[in-house]
C-alpha cells in the first residue's frame, strides 16, 4: 500500500543557496563574510553585542544564532548547554535515464528523490558521530540495500557519488526560536534537525515578527528557548 502526494516537491539545496546569496548581495544593507569563523560572542555586561572572528569583532544591535549543528558549540562559550548536536546523514547518488522515476518514493525512513537530469538521490543515514563528516562503506551498503528495496531496477547499478552532511539534531526535532533570557540582544533560530530547509520560511518569518514586535505568524511558545537551556557545569 502507498499514498500518492502529487504536490510534494524537492529543492536542490546548492542552487537555492546560490539564489539566496545573489538576492542578498543585491540588498544595499546586507554584507556577507565568507570563510569567517565565529569563535565566540562580544559581551557588554549581560548584553551580547556581536561575535568574535579572526578578522575582528562584528557588532550589531541584535545577534541571531543560526549556526546549525554548530550552534551548541558556540553557546558553550557562554557556559550554556543547548541540546543541539550534529547528526550525520550519508547519501548516495545514481545516474539513470531522465524518465526513470517521475516522483519521490519514501518508505521506512529512507527515500529516493529523482532529479530532472536522471540522477536519483538515495538517503539517508542517522548517525551520532560528532562532527565527523567522513563517508563509510557500511553506510554505502545500507543505502544501496534501501535503494534496491525502493527501486528494484537499481539492483545492477552502482552509485556515482556518496557524501555526508551534519544536521542540527534537537529534542523531538523542535527548533529554538526567540530571544535568549539573561543575554540581552542574543536570539536563537536553530535546531531544525531534518527540516531546516522546509521550515526556513516560517521560522524566519516568526523570528522577524518577534524582533519587530509584530503579531507573530504562529504561537511562538513551543519554540521559545526559555526553560529549554541550562548553564553548563563543565
Amino acid at each position: 500500500r502507498a499514498i500518492q502526494m502529487a504536490d510534494v516537491a524537492n529543492v536542490r539545496n546548492p542552487r537555492l543557496v546560490k539564489s539566496l546569496k545573489a538576492a542578498l548581495l543585491a540588498m544595499p544593507n546586507v554584507e556577507i563574510r565568507e570563510q569567517c569563523e565565529v569563535s565566540g560572542f562580544v559581551r557588554e555586561g549581560s548584553r551580547v553585542s556581536g561575535v568574535s572572528t579572526p578578522s575582528g569583532d562584528v557588532t550589531g544591535d541584535r545577534v541571531i544564532l543560526a549556526a546549525g549543528a554548530w550552534s551548541g558549540e558556540l553557546l558553550k562559550t557562554l557556559s550554556l548547554d543547548l541540546p543541539v548536536e550534529p547528526v550525520k546523514g550519508q547519501m548516495i547518488l545514481y545516474k539513470c535515464a531522465s524518465d526513470f522515476l517521475s516522483s519521490m518514493v519514501l518508505a521506512k525512513g529512507r527515500y529516493a528523490i529523482p532529479r530532472r537530469d536522471g540522477h536519483i538521490l538515495i538517503g539517508s543515514t542517522l548517525e551520532h558521530e560528532g562532527f565527523d563528516k567522513t563517508t563509510t562503506h557500511a553506510a554505502l551498503e545500507s543505502l544501496k540495500a534501501s535503494a534496491i528495496e525502493l527501486l528494484p531496477e537499481l539492483a545492477n547499478a552502482e552509485p556515482v557519488a556518496q557524501w555526508a552532511g551534519l544536521r542540527p539534531g534537537s529534542p523531538e526535532g523542535i527548533p529554538f526560536i526567540g530571544p535568549l533570557a539573561g543575554f540581552d540582544g542574543l536570539w536563537l533560530n536553530c535546531g531544525h534537525y531534518r527540516n531546516g530547509l522546509v521550515l526556513a520560511p516560517a521560522s524566519c518569518q516568526l523570528i522577524t515578527d518577534l524582533l519587530l514586535n509584530r503579531e507573530p505568524i504562529i504561537d511562538p511558545a513551543p519554540y521559545t528557548p526559555s526553560g529549554r537551556l541550562h548553564f553548563s557545569t563543565d
